[in-house]
């Protein structure tokens, strides 16, 4: 199914906010997952950069005493370190001997690790009351520290002692709290920034299509006015298309022209023929001459309105605003004398003004009022309506109307319902071609009158 030209699949600005708004909404994300991986990196390394310090704090406090036991020469100042199931702890083992803080309580220092935390020496595992902890862990030997030998004897250096586990723990209640906190602050102000951003962009491409706008505007303008040419200043990015717009009105303008003259030239040639004929019918007998100049009215009448046409196709373009009710009055006059002696009540109401040409909107009403008064019992009424945006003539008699089903194919050349009435079948027909030169339309109803009711509507500031 093909798009309509008005689709917004076609939008430009559609199009490129769409392209923008994914740009802004990827590049806001990425920088937001960037940014957050990059602080809990952060907070990572400063949480064990401190288990680091604590690790380092209680190797220097560790030794061995001459007996061989394991000492903490000085408690670590964190005082959670000293309150049960704290989230703090620590815990030494070297040999047999083993330190602990009293956070730890009853509970057994966490050694399963769970998963370890990129970029540090540290490991994730679960602790007392379901803790997550941050452990760091580090073996050392203790250096400087002697014993009693076997016998006794004081300085004497005994057997190595075996290296020291060091471990510290910390909740990272804390920790997921700041990365959290981090976290929410750091989407809340990228999505006001993304307001912001797509804010801009609509901003930008509004100012950046304004030369479309104004392009549209002037071609409206060019259309009332009925010139011929598109002028302005426009941006260096515009200037090719309206110079390829004008291009375009002037071969058109030509063509029509062209058309026109051809089409006048054509219908001038026939009609020489035509009178010669007329003439020479003259030695026919007379039921044959009859039949003949019946024949050649028709046709010098299909030449006639093919002039029309021709005059039309080449007006529209120097056309102005006609007064409607003049051209009506004028018509309405010829056609009471024309049909006195049916004693028809012709009569035209409202006024407007027609953006065309005179003549065109005379061929158009005069075709009309003709229909109407050929078919109408008594009555002919014209009817203009000037609304804001549009121009709408209404011919209306109570004559016998036209069938539904008939009134579409009325309106095609050579189409006659009643084949042994006067005409050529041409009237509707140029009519309507004639309206849709200017963008407007014939539309057929029943009549307030009860006959035919035939509508002309023209659209006013397109």
């Amino acid at each position: 199914m093909t798009a309509s030209p008005r689709s917004p699949t076609r939008s430009i600005a559609l199009r490129l906010f769409a392209v923008s708004t994914l740009w802004v909404i990827g590049a806001l994300v990425t920088t937001g997952l960037i940014l957050s991986a990059l602080f809990e990196r952060h907070v990572d390394q400063t949480y064990a950069s401190q288990l680091n310090r604590e690790v380092t704090s209680l190797a220097g406090s560790l030794e061995w005493t001459p007996a061989g036991k394991l000492l903490n020469t000085r408690t670590p100042a964190d005082p959670r370190y000293e309150r049960p199931y704290s989230g703090a702890y620590w815990h030494v083992s070297g040999g047999k001997d083993e330190l602990r803080s009293r956070s730890l309580w009853d509970a057994e220092f966490p050694t399963k690790m769970e998963r370890e935390v990129p970029t540090t020496d540290a490991y994730v595992a679960t602790g007392p009351r379901d803790q997550s902890l941050m452990v760091m862990t580090r073996t050392v030997r203790l250096e400087g520290t002697g014993t009693q030998g076997a016998e006794g004897a004081e300085g004497v250096e005994g057997p190595a002692k075996p290296p020291v586990t060091i471990g510290v723990a910390i909740d990272r209640t804390e920790l997921r709290a700041a990365k959290r906190s981090f976290r929410n602050l750091l989407w809340l102000s990228l999505a006001v920034l993304g307001v912001g951003l797509v804010a801009a962009v609509v901003a930008q491409i509004s100012f950046g299509l304004l030369p479309l706008k104004r392009l549209r505007e002037a071609l409206v303008s060019m259309h009332r006015q009925r010139e011929t040419e598109l002028g302005g200043t426009w941006p260096s990015e515009v200037i090719p298309l309206v110079d390829e717009i004008n291009k375009l009105l002037a071969r058109n303008a030509e063509a029509v022209a062209r058309s026109r003259r051809q089409a006048a030239d054509l219908a001038h040639a026939v009609k020489t023929p035509l009178a010669v004929l007329t003439n020479d019918i003259g030695r026919l007998p007379a039921d044959e001459r009859q039949r003949m100049a019946e024949q050649f009215d028709v046709m010098r009448r299909q030449v006639d309105r093919h002039l029309a046409r021709a005059r039309a196709a080449g007006a529209t373009r120097d056309a102005g605003l006609v007064a409607v009710h003049d051209v009506a009055n004028a018509l309405v006059r010829a056609l009471r004398r024309l049909h006195a002696d049916r004693a028809l009540d012709i009569e035209a109401e409202g006024e407007g003004m027609f953006p065309g040409d005179r003549q065109d909107l005379i061929e158009m009403l005069g075709n009309l009022l003709d229909n109407a008064c050929r078919w109408a019992r008594h009555r002919v009424r014209l009817r203009v309506m000037q609304h804001d945006d549009a121009l709408e003539i209404e011919i209306a008699d109570d004559g016998p109307g036209i069938p539904d089903d008939a009134r579409e194919a009325v309106m095609s050349r050579f189409v006659r319902l009643d084949e042994q009435a006067d005409g050529s079948g041409l009237g509707l027909a140029i009519v309507r071609d004639i309206g849709a030169l200017y963008g407007g339309e014939l539309r057929l109803d029943r009549a307030r009158e009860g006959g035919l009711s035939a509508r002309l509507r023209f659209p006013l500031g397109e």
